[in-house]
C-alpha cells in the first residue's frame, strides 16, 4: 500500500490542477498566480489603487477599495464600477500631497507594481467582461521602472481592452461592438512621439462569457490570443525608433501586471454611441485566474 501513495497523489494532482500542468508545456513553466480561490484579495501580491487620476485618458472613474469595488468571493475577482461620489488625489503620478478630486463614479483597480513584476513570458487571465456604453475594463502591464523615460518611451503592454460591449458599430458583425483589442505603446522618437501597434478580433461566442486572455511576449515578438488562439503579433521592427540613434527597445524590461475597470475617457466616449450611458451601472468584470509562464 505504501509504494502506491505517490502514484494516487500525482493522479490527484493531474486530476485536480490540470492548468498547472499545462502551464508547463512547451517549454513554458508557471513562476506565479492567482485563483483568487480565498475571501479578499490577496495583499502580498496585488494593491488597490485609489485615486481620480482618470489614467491620464479623462476617463470618469475615481478608483478606490471599498467592497463595492474591490471583492473576492466564490473563486472570483470582481472589479466593479457604481455610481458613487468618490474622492481621491487628482494626479496621483504627482505624489500624495498634490490636489484632490471628487468624481461621480467609483470603481476597481489593482497593480503587482512593487510586489511582482517579470521580463518576458506568457501573461493569461481568464475573465468575463461587462458590456454598455462607456464601459472599459482592461488586463495590462506597465514597466517596473521607467528606464527609458516617461510614457510612452518605456513602454505599454495591453494585454485586453474592450469598449462598448453591445453598443452599436457599423464596422462590426451584426452591428454591434464585439471585439476585444490587444495593444502595444511605446515612442517613435527621441521625443517620445507616440506610436501603437497591435490588432484585435471578435470575441467568440461562450456559454458562460468567460475567455482565457493571453500575451506571449518575447525579445524578438509579441502576440495576442483569445482561447488559445492567435489573433495579432507585432515584431521588434514594428517598435522600433524611427531616429538613427534608437537605443534599446523598450520591452526589454521587467513589466507589472494592472487590472482595471474604467468608465468614460476618451476612447469609449469618442466610439459607438458616443459619451456614457449610466444604464449600463453597476458594471462588473470578473476574474477567475491570472497567471504568468516562462521559459
Amino acid at each position: 500500500m505504501p509504494a502506491t501513495r505517490p502514484l494516487l497523489a500525482f493522479v490527484l494532482a493531474l486530476t485536480l490542477a490540470p492548468t498547472a500542468v499545462l502551464a508547463q508545456s512547451d517549454g513554458w513553466r508557471q513562476v506565479w498566480a492567482d485563483e483568487f480561490d480565498g475571501d479578499k484579495l490577496d495583499a502580498s501580491r496585488w494593491t488597490p489603487a485609489a485615486d481620480c487620476g482618470g489614467g491620464g485618458n479623462d476617463e470618469r472613474q475615481c478608483y478606490d477599495a471599498s467592497p463595492d469595488t474591490v471583492s473576492v468571493k466564490d473563486g472570483l475577482l470582481r472589479l466593479t464600477v457604481v455610481k458613487r461620489k468618490t474622492r481621491g488625489l487628482a494626479n496621483p503620478w504627482a505624489g500624495p500631497t498634490g490636489p484632490m478630486k471628487t468624481g461621480d463614479y467609483a470603481s476597481g483597480k489593482i497593480v503587482t507594481q512593487g510586489k511582482a513584476s517579470w521580463r518576458y513570458g506568457r501573461i493569461e487571465a481568464r475573465a468575463r467582461v461587462p458590456g454598455g456604453q462607456g464601459v472599459w475594463p482592461a488586463i495590462w502591464m506597465m514597466p517596473e521602472l521607467s528606464t527609458y523615460g516617461g510614457w510612452p518611451k518605456s513602454g505599454e503592454i495591453d494585454i485586453l481592452e474592450t469598449v462598448n460591449l453591445g453598443a452599436p458599430c457599423e464596422a462590426c458583425d451584426g452591428g454591434r461592438e464585439n471585439r476585444v483589442f490587444g495593444t502595444i505603446h511605446f515612442a517613435s522618437d527621441a521625443a517620445g512621439a507616440h506610436r501603437q501597434a497591435g490588432g484585435s478580433t471578435v470575441i467568440p461566442a461562450s456559454p458562460d462569457g468567460f475567455h482565457v486572455y493571453a500575451v506571449e511576449w518575447k525579445p524578438e515578438a509579441i502576440a495576442w490570443f483569445v482561447d488559445g488562439r492567435e489573433y495579432a503579433r507585432v515584431t521588434q521592427k514594428d517598435w522600433k525608433r524611427d531616429d538613427a540613434e534608437a537605443g534599446p527597445a523598450p520591452f526589454d524590461q521587467p513589466f507589472h501586471l494592472i487590472l482595471n475597470l474604467a468608465f468614460g475617457g476618451r476612447w469609449p466616449e469618442s466610439a459607438n454611441a458616443k459619451g456614457v450611458d449610466e444604464s449600463a451601472l453597476p458594471a462588473t468584470m470578473e476574474v477567475d485566474w491570472v497567471r504568468v509562464s516562462q521559459r
